[in-house]
């Protein structure tokens, strides 16, 4: 596509980053200790809102970066929206047409950018979306939906505005105003297996675009598969989590699990194939390889079922390719994808703290056995497929279409994303309210009062 599009190829290259190239490694905290279930934090993304403002620090103060930008002339700006820093670069830098491209569903500050209707009754964040319909379970769930949209957010802002303050003069917008007022959003994501919400005509679905088709297997590849009597089960935790960050205990868990069902061949990506070798001397159904061509496997009608930590990309080309799930999510936009694939029924989930052995083998089952899951899959993989709009086309022309209408996010922006909480919801017609109820309670207590009193001179002058 860029090179259809673009056919120059990239006209000029700019590197920045942290001055300690292991910084990130170091402070990505979900990383550290997986499977170690933590508590809900009433604010979430601290820590990294943290290091994306570091890096906006020496980013903005970066002269070279700023003029590079300017010379580039460019009609268009992508960005990944994850904080406002490329924004706030590319509007110093005179680009009049942003765009943000989210490698994951949309997250808290998109949602709060683009003005979308998000009632804690019904959504939840997409790094914790899950929560029960018990009475405090709710009342916790609005607290930190009300804290994170209008505490944590106007204070995150208030430091990238103190900033811009001090780099740019009093002149330059608020960083709430530029992030308002970026062009598209284009989320990497499908609305066949998101849950459904409001949204505004500024943000494009555009999940599964570059995928791959499936290809022919390999004869390795292919005489492994032939080996499974019944089929075969892949199993992947993505190239965020190698085997060695698995415990030993949840690998043998599994591996228990998998001798259950010897009919079934489950083909496990492991890193490295010298560890724990002997674990699997006696089971002829698990087959482990340190690579897999993972979208030719799912499009191979031999595949049955996919055991995936539920990262967005598996998470759309399972669904793609009508393959059921046995999610183990494990961190940011999993447990989203894991409750989005088991509300369409083509997924079950199992939590990264409960992997035992009975519960991986009644998980198994239910995939394997109950013919709904299948039926699902291949429901929503027909869907996904024929969607009038593909994703592919849209980037293109709503990218092209944008850069040749500057101004676009004032035609379509929401008008809500504008208002304050208390003019949103109606904050002044709610306080006069309020007080026309108490001054009319008040004056009916009077009059009240007025008639006990004149009751009472009456009764004491027909006494007397």
């Amino acid at each position: 596509m860029v090179k259809i599009h673009f056919p120059a190829g990239v006209r000029q290259n700019y590197t920045f980053g942290y001055d300690d190239p292991h910084f990130w490694s170091k402070n990505a905290v979900h990383l550290f200790n997986i499977f170690e279930k933590k508590p809900v934090p009433i604010a979430e993304f601290l820590a990294f809102d943290d290091l994306t403002f570091q890096l906006c620090e020496k980013v903005v103060r970066d002269p070279n970066l700023l003029e590079y930008i300017k010379k580039g002339k460019y009609d268009i700006g992508l960005s990944s929206d994850y904080d406002p820093c490329a924004n706030i670069i590319m509007h110093s830098g005179g680009v009049p047409v942003k765009a943000s491209m989210i490698p994951t569903p949309m997250f808290q500050p998109q949602v709060y950018s683009a003005g979308l209707p998000s009632p804690a009754s019904l959504y939840g964040t997409v790094l914790y979306p899950m929560y029960t319909e018990s009475f405090f379970n709710r009342l916790f769930h609005l607290i930190r939906h009300t804290y994170n949209i209008y505490f944590v957010t106007p204070k995150l802002m208030d430091r990238y505005n103190t900033l811009l303050l001090k780099t740019f003069g009093p002149t330059f917008p608020a960083v709430e105003e530029i992030e308002r007022n970026v062009d598209l959003v284009l989320v990497n994501s499908n609305e066949i297996i998101e849950k459904p919400r409001p949204i505004s005509h500024k943000i494009k679905y555009i999940g599964g675009m570059g995928k791959k088709k499936a290809k022919p297997l390999t004869k390795e590849f292919d005489e492994i598969l032939d080996s499974g009597s019944k089929g075969v089960i892949l199993f992947s935790f993505g190239t965020q989590v190698p085997t060695s960050k698995v415990p030993i205990e949840i690998r043998k868990n599994f591996l228990t699990a998998f001798k259950k069902f010897p009919d079934f061949l489950f083909l496990w990506k492991y890193d490295n194939l010298t560890d724990d070798s002997e674990l699997f001397e006696n089971v002829p159904n698990v087959h482990r390889v340190e690579w897999l061509p993972q979208t030719d496997l799912l499009g191979d009608n031999r595949v049955k079922a996919f055991i995936s930590h539920m990262g967005l990309n598996s998470y759309l080309e399972l669904a793609a390719a009508g393959v059921p799930v046995l999610s183990i999510p494990l961190f940011i936009d999993q447990h989203h994808n894991a409750l989005s694939a088991a509300a369409r029924e083509i997924g079950v989930t199992v939590e990264k703290d409960q992997l035992t052995v009975n519960n991986l083998v009644n998980a198994l089952q239910k995939l394997l056995f109950d013919p709904k899951y299948k039926n699902n899959a291949k429901v929503i993989s027909k869907m996904m497929i024929e969607k009038p709009e593909q994703s592919e086309k849209l980037f293109i022309e709503w990218v092209e279409y944008a850069a040749r209408n500057p101004g676009l996010h004032k035609v379509i922006n929401l008008p809500g994303a504008e208002l304050t909480p208390f003019w949103y919801y109606c904050g002044d017609i709610i306080v006069v309210f309020v007080l026309f109820l108490i001054i009319s309670l008040f004056l009916l207590w009077r009059f009240l009062n007025f008639l006990r009193f004149r009751i009472n001179i009456r009764s004491k002058s027909k006494s007397e």
